[in-house]
């Protein structure tokens, strides 16, 4: 694909929010995470490089006023990178499911 730059909504943790995408490829896909900081985009970069499939994974800001995180993931070729960003999307969401269940255990709390 030439010059993708397209911005698409996502719902991550039941947040809508907005991507742009810069690239993507058979290998290869990078996305800016609009109105997001280091924080997510560290912990998509994270969780992603921990997928078997993936060659690289990682997050940069461009500029420390714009401080939006461009995310770049890419896979060995044999799984496409949409695919492994959504896999890793849902580990965080599991995770982050299991370390609520705890908290609320251990401080006895209740919804």
């Amino acid at each position: 694909m030439e010059e993708l730059i397209k911005a698409v909504d996502i719902i991550f943790l039941g947040i809508v929010m907005e991507l742009e995408i810069r690239k993507k490829t058979e290998k290869e896909l990078v996305f800016k995470i609009l109105g997001e900081d280091h924080t997510l985009g560290n912990l998509v970069a994270k969780m992603v490089l921990r997928h078997p499939n993936v060659e690289l994974a990682a997050y940069t800001i461009e500029h420390p006023l714009d401080g939006q995180p461009i995310v770049r993931i890419i896979t060995d070729g044999s799984k496409d990178p949409v695919e492994v960003l959504m896999e890793s999307l849902r580990n965080v969401k599991e995770i982050t499911e299991r370390l609520l269940n705890i908290v609320k255990d251990k401080l006895s709390i209740e919804e």
